[in-house]
């Protein structure tokens, strides 16, 4: 497997400003990876969805702690929202992320 793709990985936050005003969505990048993305189809795609609804890539990175469910992933000018993260081996080497693409916020 070739971690060949350039992948960002953040969250969409807000907050509020000094009147107390709820502020636009900001950006907060928490990495940037070096990843293998794939498109799930046939039996990977009905494997996927065994366990998330819906789910369309799958995005393999070396571990990273911080990265949790419900995070985005910003590759190839398309966001995708992660539904799980795997840890298959359990040997804290490579994170198995099952993402479903979603539009820009």
């Amino acid at each position: 497997m070739s971690l060949r793709h350039r992948i960002e990985v953040g969250r969409y936050t807000s907050g509020k400003d000094e009147g107390g005003d709820p502020t636009p969505k900001q950006w907060e990048r928490v990495a940037i990876l070096w990843a293998s993305v794939e498109g799930l189809r046939g039996s990977h795609y009905f494997q996927a969805q065994q366990t998330v609804n819906q789910s369309d890539h799958r995005i393999i990175v070396r571990y990273r702690g911080e990265i949790t469910q419900g995070m985005i992933v910003k590759h190839d000018g398309r966001e995708l929202t992660i539904q799980s993260v795997l840890d298959e081996d359990g040997r804290r080497r490579r994170l198995t992320l099952i993402c479903r693409e979603v539009a820009p916020a």
